[in-house]
């Protein structure tokens, strides 16, 4: 059964732009240790940050609450070389949404030179 249903858009020059301005105070607020490496693989890492900030954004949309109680940190894009991106929920998330599993959540990111997008689908057994 869907529970919850969540896309995202972001203009990555827009994003480009908010890391230059804000640097590593913005990455460290809103990404996970891991993101943050694993995006200093790229000569360009904006499209990389971009769709996984599209990806957290989907996520609050899929609970249906936006961001309220958590922040974008609290939810970790992670990626298996060979495998689909999957999600990891931070403690607070997890106390916040006990019904909420990361396990069911789908994820599908896609981007290109100006814009990355995230969908996300929470699919829940019948109860």
């Amino acid at each position: 059964m869907i529970a919850g249903l969540g896309v995202d858009l972001v203009e990555v020059e827009r994003f480009r732009r908010i890391c230059g301005r804000y640097g590593d105070r913005f990455l460290k607020k809103n990404f996970g240790e891991s993101e943050i490496k694993e995006s200093k693989r790229f000569v360009d890492p904006a499209p990389f940050l971009a769709a996984r900030f599209a990806a957290k954004e989907a996520v609050s949309k899929a609970l249906g609450t936006g961001f309220t109680g958590f922040g974008p940190k609290d939810v970790i894009v992670k990626r298996q070389k060979g495998e689909p991106p999957y999600l990891e929920f931070s403690q607070k998330l997890k106390t916040l949404f006990p019904a909420a599993d990361a396990k069911d959540f789908m994820l599908s990111l896609s981007h290109e030179k100006q814009a990355a997008v995230a969908m996300v689908i929470w699919c829940r057994k019948s109860a």
